[in-house]
């Protein structure tokens, strides 16, 4: 007895390898089955050593059996995405129902109702007391997808086989197949009803089949196939056969999975690659060096209900096909109730919250034959918002080309704006900048086609989670995630934009990537108590105190900002409002820096973090309405003032790098900034509050206009119709006397 089981046992289940993974097969016997469950004139038996009869016919006709999923060492497991179980079925059809279950750890194995017990995905064949109905498929909340697939009464046999793939987290694709009696199939994709799928169950009630009772069989082919798993155990070589699970390299009829952690090497293939399909983790890349086919799908994971700005990693994503299968469903976008929140972004409207043009719902439902059949445009970015935290997911083909016309748009001397929303078209990091690549950057080959070397990415979780604009440029080392979108701005010289496969490279952790930099640098932060914004100060060589291209960067244009701290150039001031200015490395004492100010008459806070300034150098905050010196860079140092009045600009605040305290005596006339606005308009910022003088001189020393004006940080002084040409400035007050060129044009 003891013997006989044992070597039933063993031939229970048996590992091979085959289309390059491992296939785990599951012998039909009553032994295989963890549990089973009869009731009435029914039950379970052994038909030959490779199959398994049911029967139930009187009483309450009720029969099934449960199994675990298990690995070839025996040991229980769970289903992973990308992994196929399969089973075959002989059987005609039944009064009652006949049916098999892909079940999450059900609670309990021992009623006919724990068929079903926390299942995932149901296939049952219902003969709905003698109407007979098709093979039906029952996912998600008790949705019911029916086939095309009927079994028969009395006769030839049908020979049947199911086919479940576990596509992700949450979608099961199911082939429901009649291989014989007019030989057909039946495919559908559905939202599973619950995840961490344990094993399966398979049932019958009523056997009768209009004609006589008849037993159903289920057969050898039943089996567990494991997805190919990367580990990049050795190289990020696609064709080194111990980089997978199954010592094998993919072939066409692989399902692959590249996880989203534990792994140093991801992979990079340089030849063409034939996979049946394949699934990248939140966090896991690919670089296809050559053609790739095969289905792709990229996972993103959303890790709150905030706007999210992302962009598709794969080609040919159905909008539909994204806003139907997500689960938890996606949230409802902003303005008209029947928006959703799916949106890309159109520059070109005069007010800023008709830029996100939303899908609306009968665009995306699914319902009506009124569905967009718009794709998600590789390279273009959209804003998403889930009902619920979780993950996204892109399904197409991998991309491997250039992308050398994206659209690129500049609406600014129109109604609207020229930021455009990019995205990343990879499911690989691309660099932004010169210091991620030093040749093959967004930023180096679109150069010409942007009003400044800077890209602005959307951050959820700044400012509490309300969100806020980061801006990057040469000095960040950025590179860009895969389902990551981001903002440029275009300057109208080219309605094209350039994302190429050079730019393409793994990273170690799904962050953003800053290079590791010993540069002296200030970071100034202010807050209200609940906003918190900031400007980064670089001290790099090369640079000037005017603006530099690549170095110094805008804070995000494209929305108005009702809290916010910038700064502006020391020298030939331009009014760009900078969240990163790069300034020359030496002589740090004698540059003072205009920090501007957007906020309401409320309570704010500065404080400033510095990284390596010279020995002795010390971080000052000006306040020229206070007349105060407030020393930053101390630890736990911070100024705190409550505004008076709304603040828009420069001219109260200013930032000085001392080896000294600072007294008012310290300030001169050269930290003052003199510009013209326009042909009639002089901007005077820096001035601290008193009475100043102003003269102006044309190149021949005529004097053409002479006033004077209380200084309240920023003055603007009207001039007359004057020719065009170069002139002098005279400022003086009581701390001296300053000369500056200007040219009227």
């Amino acid at each position: 007895m003891k013997k006989n089981y044992f070597l039933t046992m063993l031939s229970l289940v048996f590992c091979f390898v085959i289309n390059a993974q491992t296939t785990v097969s599951y012998t039909q016997q009553t032994s295989s089955y963890d549990a089973t469950f009869t009731d009435g004139t029914a039950g379970v038996f052994n038909n030959i050593d490779t199959e398994i009869g049911m029967y139930a016919n009187a009483g309450a006709k009720q029969v099934a059996a449960w199994k675990n999923f298990t690995d070839d060492a025996g040991n229980t497991t769970t289903m992973k995405v990308g992994d196929i179980f399969k089973i075959s079925l002989s059987a005609y059809q039944a009064y009652g129902q006949i049916g098999v279950s892909l079940l999450s750890s059900p609670s309990a194995t021992s009623a006919w109702t724990d068929r079903i017990n926390n299942y995932a995905v149901q296939v049952n064949l219902n003969g709905n007391s003698g109407a007979y109905d098709p093979w039906k498929i029952i996912s998600n909340g008790g949705a019911v997808n029916a086939s095309t697939i009927y079994g028969s009464s009395s006769g030839t046999i049908n020979e049947f086989v199911f086919t479940f793939t576990l596509m992700s987290p949450t979608s099961m694709e199911v082939i429901i197949g009649r291989t014989n009696n007019t030989p057909t199939s039946f495919t559908q994709t559905v939202t599973i009803n619950n995840s961490d799928i344990s094993g399966f169950s398979i049932y019958l009630t009523d056997d009768w089949d209009s004609d006589s009772n008849e037993n159903i069989y289920w057969k050898q082919t039943t089996e567990y196939v494991y997805a190919n798993v990367w580990d990049g155990s050795i190289d990020n070589d696609w064709a080194t056969v111990a980089n997978w699970s199954s010592n094998s390299v993919p072939t066409g009829s692989s399902n692959v999975r590249i996880p989203g952690t534990g792994i140093t090497n991801y992979p990079t293939a340089s030849a063409a690659v034939t996979i049946d399909n394949g699934y990248i983790e939140s966090g896991a890349t690919l670089i296809a060096q050559d053609a790739f086919t095969g289905t792709i799908t990229y996972e993103r994971n959303l890790g709150t209900t905030n706007w999210y700005m992302v962009s598709s990693p794969v080609t040919g994503q159905g909008i539909v096909d994204f806003y139907t299968t997500e689960s938890p469903a996606l949230g409802f976008g902003t303005g008209n109730a029947q928006n959703v929140a799916i949106a890309p972004y159109d520059n070109s409207q005069a007010l800023a919250a008709d830029r996100w043009n939303y899908y609306t719902e009968g665009q995306v439902d699914g319902a009506d034959g009124d569905d967009t059949t718009d794709t998600f445009t590789s390279g273009t970015g959209y804003t998403v918002k889930l009902g619920e935290s979780s993950d996204i997911a892109f399904t197409g083909t991998m991309p491997v080309d250039n992308f050398t016309t994206l659209s690129l748009t500049d609406n600014s001397l129109g109604s609207g704006n020229a930021f455009n929303l990019m995205g990343n078209p990879y499911p690989s990091y691309i660099a932004s900048d010169e210091t991620a690549n030093a040749t093959n950057n967004i930023l180096a080959i679109n150069t010409s086609l942007l009003t400044e070397e800077t890209i602005w990415i959307w951050d959820q979780s700044l400012s509490g989670g309300t969100g806020a604009y980061t801006q990057y440029n040469n000095t960040s080392g950025l590179h860009i995630a895969p389902g990551q979108a981001f903002f440029v701005s275009a300057n109208g010289a080219s309605s094209t934009f350039a994302i190429n496969e050079n730019m393409q490279s793994h990273q170690g952790t799904d962050n953003f990537q800053r290079t590791e930099t010993t540069r002296p640098e200030i970071n100034l932060v202010m807050t209200d108590g609940s906003i918190t914004r900031d400007a980064d100060i670089f001290y790099i060589d090369g640079t000037t105190t005017g603006f530099d291209n690549g170095y110094d960067s805008s804070i995000f244009g494209g929305v108005s900002h009702s809290f916010a701290v910038f700064t502006e150039t020391i020298a030939n001031g331009n009014g760009k409002r900078l969240g990163i200015q790069s300034l020359p490395n030496s002589d740090l004492e004698s540059m003072v820096i205009p920090v501007g100010v957007i906020a309401d008459a409320v309570e704010i806070t500065f404080s400033a973090v510095a990284l390596n300034l010279p020995t002795g150098i010390k971080v000052f905050l000006e306040d020229r309405t206070t007349n105060t010196f407030t020393h930053l860079d101390e630890a736990n140092s911070e100024y705190k003032i409550t505004l008076s009045e709304a603040l828009n600009g420069i001219g109260r605040f200013y930032l000085h790098t001392k080896a000294s305290v600072l007294a008012l005596n310290d300030v001169t006339l050269e930290n003052v900034s003199i510009y013209k606005t326009n042909n009639s308009t002089l901007r005077v910022v820096g001035l601290s509050q008193g009475k100043t003088n102003v003269k102006l001189f044309n190149i021949l020393g005529k004097q053409v206009l002479n006033t004077s004006f209380k200084s309240n940080g920023v003055s603007e002084i009207s001039l007359p119709k004057l020719a065009t040409g170069v002139y002098i400035v005279q400022l003086e007050n009581k701390a001296g006397k300053l000369n500056k060129k200007i040219v009227l044009e």
